[in-house]
């Protein structure tokens, strides 16, 4: 499979995300090529970001047109046929949020089966802005504009919006995975192909240990199953310097889970292990909510016996409802959904 990964392209470890799967890949002997857009421009030109950035929009979007073509030409020549190209889709600069149109050149030239758009916390972000490490005048420069959690979360929401637009392109699937989930995810999308997809829904607010700990074993044991979204993979920041940045986290999370990871996947799993006085999860409601308008496949895990009929009738799909996690596995590998190794 051939992968273009974007996501901003400062603040985010994907570097690091991306080296752990290309070192998974090694140890089990699964050749993954590795292509940087701005890396390959810089070398190749001897030209930073920062100056190209400095020049006519035309100049750099030849310049990316000639990078496109020359990783083109070395993924034929080396028959390379598991990949990621890692690009900006675009670059914060002067306060402008700059647009990288290059939907022709990846459709000609890299011909990807898969765009993942990686994402984090924007408060790990902004701690990163502000400690870029091998500094460079494009990383001084974001360092220098201190921008504000509301403008690095609409950073990270134009990357996943010029995905899906890319994706829409190439009519192509697209997923959004934090940085803080197992390297496994991206993986898996990899070496498999046609990779099922699932989201686990649970109350995050409310949740004894007893709890948690079966909703990340039943987390755990789906993941063998296909690509698992975990909510709990990115952290909701709680520090905020402004009522705009609380309200503006608050949004986005929501936006998060329930467009970005309920709407792309293939089956949303909710997980709540509460034979006696289940806890109010509202947003677990929400994305069943919108599992059922995005035409998702929905199963619950729930062990009381009195069961409203609105969860049983509305929520979840007749004969998707389990009093445990074993019973739902036996459902799932019935309606043909497979562990990817044995």
């Amino acid at each position: 499979m051939r992968i273009v990964v974007n996501g901003i392209i400062a603040g985010l470890d994907d570097a690091n995300y991306i080296k752990k799967v290309i070192d998974l890949g090694k140890k089990e002997k699964f050749e993954i090529g590795y292509y940087n857009l701005i890396e390959e421009i810089e070398r190749t030109g001897n030209k930073k970001l920062d100056m190209l950035l400095g020049t006519t929009n035309y100049l750099f979007e030849v310049i990316r047109e000639r990078e496109y073509r020359k990783i083109g030409f070395e993924l034929e020549r080396d028959r390379c046929e598991n990949a990621i190209v890692r690009i900006p889709s675009t670059i914060e600069w002067n306060r402008i949020n700059v647009k990288l149109k290059d939907h022709k050149e990846i459709r000609d030239f890299i011909r990807p089966d898969l765009i993942v758009t990686l994402i984090d916390a924007e408060w790990l972000i902004r701690e990163r802005f502000e400690k870029p490490g091998k500094e460079n005048k494009f990383l001084r420069r974001i360092k220098e504009q201190k921008h504000t959690i509301r403008e690095i979360l609409s950073w990270m929401n134009e990357e996943v919006s010029m995905g899906e637009d890319l994706a829409e392109f190439l009519g192509i699937r697209h997923y959004v995975i934090p940085t803080g989930q197992d390297c496994k995810s991206l993986y898996k999308l990899l070496k498999y192909r046609n990779v099922p997809s699932f989201y686990v829904s649970y109350s995050m607010t409310h949740g004894d240990a007893e709890a948690r700990k079966e909703i990340d074993q039943v987390t755990q044991r789906l993941s063998k199953y296909g690509l698992v979204l975990d909510p709990q993979a990115i952290e909701i920041g709680f520090n905020y310097d402004t009522v705009e940045d609380k309200e503006a986290t608050y949004a986005y999370t929501v936006h998060r889970d329930l467009h970005w990871f309920v709407g792309k996947v293939d089956a949303v799993v909710a997980v709540h292990p509460y034979a006696k006085n289940p806890p109010l999860s509202t947003g677990m409601m929400d994305e069943l909510g919108h599992a059922r308008d995005y035409l998702k496949k929905r199963y619950m895990i729930f062990p009381p016996e009195i069961q409203s009929p609105f969860t049983t009738d509305s929520y979840i799909e007749k004969g998707h409802i389990f009093s445990n996690a074993e019973e739902f596995f036996i459902c799932l590998e019935a309606e043909g959904f497979k562990p990817l190794e044995k």
